[in-house]
């Protein structure tokens, strides 16, 4: 049998899920199904998995969850990292209504799941054929999630880093003078890295450098 840990903090979501996974025969008869609803319920399930050496096989996490009692962690991305470290075999799922490119590719290269997919995208025969696909070890990118990529690869500049962490206390309204207190750069090459982003989205200020990376789903 195998073990699936579904999280999520809305738990009519969470039985859509169970349900849609139990209309497949072969995951009806094969799977077994455990729920958290926030981050410190993750982790007690998870810890009690290893000390019980019952690893889960596949975990479906909601990225944006809430941190529940006296939790370390601050979201799905947390869990994920969790997972990744103490059962390295268990397949992940990041389900997120983001769906800036910057934040897409940051989960993707930052937090690494098996698989990522925009809550807008998912119905239950997308989630059977996600599942199906991992489980079969093959790859599964949603639409939206092949788009974010495809974007970054158009604006390469937005690869760095730094670039992304500017472009976005830019967009939350954090001004240049400022951004030194966050961005381990000096206040010279911060602007040099403004520059370059502004020439890769055609803007002549800051301004409009926001208001072009948020018309693009950047920010």
């Amino acid at each position: 049998m195998k073990r699936i840990l579904l999280i999520d903090d809305h738990p009519l979501i969470l039985e859509g899920y169970r349900m849609a996974l139990l209309s497949h025969a072969a995951f009806a008869q094969d799977f077994i199904f455990e729920k958290a609803f926030d981050c410190t319920q993750a982790k007690q399930k998870i810890d009690e998995a290893i000390v019980n050496k019952q690893p889960y096989d596949i975990a479906l996490v909601d990225f944006s969850l809430p941190k529940g009692d006296d939790s370390v962690w601050d979201d799905g991305g947390d869990i994920i990292r969790y997972l990744k470290k103490e059962m390295p075999s268990c397949k992940t799922i990041t389900i997120t209504g983001h769906r800036e490119v910057l934040t897409i590719y940051d989960i993707v290269k930052n937090i690494r799941p098996t698989s990522i997919i925009g809550k807008n995208e998912i119905t239950p025969q997308v989630l059977v054929d996600l599942v199906e696909a991992i489980c079969s070890g093959n790859e599964y990118q949603s639409p939206m999630v092949k788009h974010c990529l495809e974007e970054m690869v158009y604006k390469e500049v937005m690869y760095d880093d730094y670039n992304r962490a500017i472009l976005v206390l830019l967009a939350k309204g954090h001004k240049l003078v400022d951004l030194e207190q966050f961005v381990p750069l000096a206040a010279p090459t911060i602007k040099k890295r403004i520059a370059k982003m502004k020439v890769a989205f055609g803007a002549a200020d800051s301004a409009t450098l926001v208001q072009e990376a948020i018309k693009q789903g950047f920010v």
